[in-house]
């Protein structure tokens, strides 16, 4: 099967129906988006669920996009989190309750997807670098969050678990993480759908970039030749 990935889309419909003509171009199957495709108008600092918000102080009122949304395979981000922190079950009409209870991770082919806030990230540079304590030890990892497209592959010592801790057989170092440069339409081995029930030496990270951004950045997932391209849809 044929994904589309995108995220942080940041309920720009413009964004949307971008990647959403170029998903199209790629005889794409599904679309997968790995979370904040709604945007919050309430910031952090001002997030309190004790107080009674609106919905058009909570998110920006855009039925149309939200109907669109929800035929998609989602993944809640963090904007999704705070605007259903924030909001009475009441208040939430039929057409954006599906948006808001999306899992916060999905297994789409060989991939475990979420959207990226869950894990730590270290900046190397301009560039942002997974942490690999907290990183879920799976072969193929899709993220999002951080606006930047990334490719990492973390090499697991005998006896991590991926969330800091040894097995009883020993952690013999530190994780390794190395850092490829995406280069945007060239396909990309990933690996494939595991077999048996150890986990990994490795995990292969992708980091899809915003859809959000000129040009919108996604990817495409082909699960049955086990690459990923990433692409960029111009707006």
């Amino acid at each position: 099967m044929r994904y589309a990935v995108v995220a942080d889309l940041h309920g720009r419909r413009k964004a949307w129906r971008a990647v959403r003509a170029a998903a199209a171009a790629h005889a794409v199957d599904r679309v997968v988006c790995l979370g904040d495709y709604l945007e919050a108008k309430v910031p952090r600092r001002r997030h309190d669920p004790a107080r009674r918000w609106s919905l058009d102080q909570v998110v920006r009122l855009d039925e149309e996009l939200w109907r669109e949304l929800a035929g998609l395979e989602l993944i809640a981000g963090n904007q999704e989190v705070r605007i259903r922190e924030l909001l009475a079950p009441a208040d939430i009409p039929p057409a954006l309750a599906p948006l808001l209870a999306a899992p916060r991770r999905r297994v789409v082919g060989a991939a475990l997807c979420l959207h990226g806030d869950q894990l730590g990230w270290d900046w190397v540079g301009e560039r942002l670098r997974p942490v690999p304590a907290g990183v879920p030890r799976v072969p193929l990892l899709f993220t999002g969050h951080t606006h930047q497209t990334l490719l990492a592959r973390i090499t697991w010592p005998d006896g991590h678990d991926g969330n800091g801790a040894a097995g009883g057989g020993g952690a013999t170092g530190p994780a390794a993480v190395h850092m490829r440069e995406p280069e945007p339409g060239r396909p990309v081995a990933v690996p494939a759908a595991p077999g048996g029930t150890q986990p990994p030496a490795a995990t292969v990270l992708v980091n899809v970039g915003a859809a959000r951004e000129k040009p919108s950045h996604w990817l495409l997932y082909d699960d049955a030749a086990a690459t990923v391209s990433f692409q960029e849809a111009p707006r």
